[in-house]
């Protein structure tokens, strides 16, 4: 499983992350990802998703492609920060226990 922690630089960055965001969940929805969902703090400053794979190449695959790789060169445009990890679980957690990946970073 892949977790990732978007921090954006600003609200007037939204509109370009959903933009890429949107054409990334058209794709997972295409690939060989198991299971995914996403959510936002409170303030909509972070922005956290949660991806399972069968394996590890699959997950490769899908970030160095298609739009993923796409939103990753422009990720500077939005992001002031990105954060990801592997969590090796059969199934999705919950999103308390996901974000607390994140805590000691």
């Amino acid at each position: 499983m892949s977790l990732t922690k978007i921090e954006l630089i600003s609200y007037s960055k939204l509109m370009a992350f959903f933009k890429f965001n949107r054409r990334i969940i058209n794709d997972l929805k295409q690939s060989k990802c198991i299971k995914f969902k996403m959510t936002s703090s409170w303030n909509l400053k972070h922005w956290y998703t949660m991806t399972l794979w069968e394996n590890e190449d699959d997950i490769n695959h899908f970030y160095r492609n298609g739009p993923h790789l796409e939103a990753m060169k422009q990720s500077k445009t939005f992001s002031s920060k990105i954060q990801s990890k592997r969590v090796y679980n059969e199934d999705l957690i919950h999103w308390k226990e996901a974000k607390e990946q994140f805590e000691n970073d």
